[in-house]
């Protein structure tokens, strides 16, 4: 199954350009933020607050901490909608829009949305399963490789209805493997690995399921 590209071919679905814009809005609104055009307010700092992933919120059952009621159930949700800069949240648009819109015109929005908030909380639970740590996570990078991983997936299974023998698993793990080293190398070791794990593992071995047979 080839990426479809964003520009040219079958027309990009509206609404995978809403979420796109939301997220370089909100991006681009902080960095105004960051630039004190909103007054002496730190909107980022509050942002993150308030919508970041919490290790020390996970389980949900750890709320003597929450800023508000359902934060530690909100925030598998809402750190997807945050970035940390320019080159983060351009990374996971540009990757977000090229692999919901392959996999939009396959399997329709209904499902691909599933799909978008199935991968924020496999990133979340991912991370607050295997890292211990104060600080905040934020991205949608769990959402882009849940995407990743259902796209992987969905591959395998049209090689094999058309006869042919897709690549073996172990080839995939070791693409994976100097995909973060590379991503490690570039964003100066600022990658949380476990959300990526985790929105993986969602899209690879969950998603498919969920989809069932193209639309």
């Amino acid at each position: 199954m080839r990426i479809v590209p964003v520009f040219g071919g079958p027309k990009t679905p509206v609404a995978l350009w809403w979420v796109v814009g939301l997220l370089l809005a909100i991006e681009g609104l902080l960095q105004l933020s960051d630039q004190g055009w909103f007054g002496a307010v730190d909107w980022r700092a509050l942002a993150i607050s308030y919508g970041a992933f919490w290790d020390f919120l996970f389980p949900p059952g750890r709320v003597d901490q929450a800023l508000y009621p359902g934060q530690a159930y909100g925030m598998w949700i809402t750190h997807a909608l945050l970035h940390g800069g320019t080159l983060h949240v351009l990374m996971n648009t540009v990757m977000l829009l090229a692999l919901s819109k392959t996999l939009a015109l396959v399997y329709g929005m209904r499902v691909l949305t599933i799909g978008l908030l199935a991968g924020a909380v496999g990133g979340a639970v991912g991370f607050g399963l295997l890292e211990r740590t104060h600080a905040p996570m934020i991205g949608a990078s769990g959402v882009v490789f849940c995407l990743l991983g259902w796209w992987l997936a969905a591959s395998r299974q049209w090689v094999r209805a058309q006869g042919g023998r897709p690549r073996s698993i172990l080839s995939l793990v070791i693409a994976l493997v100097v995909v973060h080293l590379l991503l490690d190398v570039f964003m100066g070791g600022a990658i949380a690995w476990q959300a990526h794990l985790g929105g993986f593992v969602v899209g690879y071995f969950l998603m498919p399921w969920v989809a069932g047979e193209p639309q």
